[in-house]
C-alpha cells in the first residue's frame, strides 16, 4: 500500500511539473485582426486644386462583402488613414470630391505582412479661366511602336 501511495504521489508530481512547464495558449498575445491603411495623394503639379474630401469604399474581392468600408474622409497633408480594416483581398475605390474630381481604383491585399500604404497620382486640375486652356496630353511610352520590340521583327 505504501509503494502504491508513493507511486501515485510521484506520478501526480510529474504530471504537475509537465503541465506547468507547457505554455498556456490562452495567455499568449494574439495578433491584431485589423490593420490601418494609409492612402496618400501625390500632386503632379504645384498649382493643383486641393482635395477637400474623398469617398472611399472597400469591397471584398471574392464578392462576400460589398461595402466593408464606405465613408467620406477628409485628407490631412494629402493623406487619409483608414483604421481597423479586416485583412483580405479588396477592390478599393476612391472618389475625390470638391474642386478636384477624380476616381482611383486598385485591387490589393490588406494584411499585417504588407505595408498597406497606397499612393495615387493626381491629374492636373485648375480653376477655369476663359481663353487659357491647356490640353491634357497623355501617352504611354511602353505602347509606342518605336519602343516595342515586337515591331522590329
Amino acid at each position: 500500500m505504501k509503494v502504491n501511495c508513493t507511486l501515485t504521489l510521484w506520478t501526480m508530481i510529474l504530471w504537475m511539473i509537465l503541465l506547468s512547464s507547457t505554455e498556456v495558449l490562452a495567455q499568449k498575445k494574439k495578433p491584431t485582426d485589423s490593420v490601418d491603411v494609409t492612402i496618400s495623394l501625390r500632386k503632379r503639379f504645384a498649382q493643383n486644386a486641393p482635395v477637400d474630401s474623398v469617398y472611399i469604399f472597400f469591397d471584398r474581392y471574392n464578392h462576400t462583402g460589398a461595402g466593408i468600408i464606405k465613408k467620406v474622409y477628409y485628407p490631412k497633408n494629402n493623406k487619409v488613414v483608414i483604421p481597423s480594416v479586416p485583412p483580405g483581398k479588396y477592390y478599393i475605390g476612391m472618389f475625390c470630391l470638391g474642386t478636384h474630381m477624380q476616381y482611383f481604383s486598385e485591387v490589393t491585399f490588406v494584411n499585417n505582412r504588407r505595408s498597406n500604404k497606397l499612393k495615387f497620382k493626381m491629374n492636373r486640375s485648375e480653376t477655369f479661366v476663359p481663353g487659357n486652356y491647356v490640353a491634357l496630353v497623355q501617352f504611354d511610352l511602353n505602347r509606342l511602336a518605336v519602343t516595342n520590340p515586337k515591331t522590329f521583327r
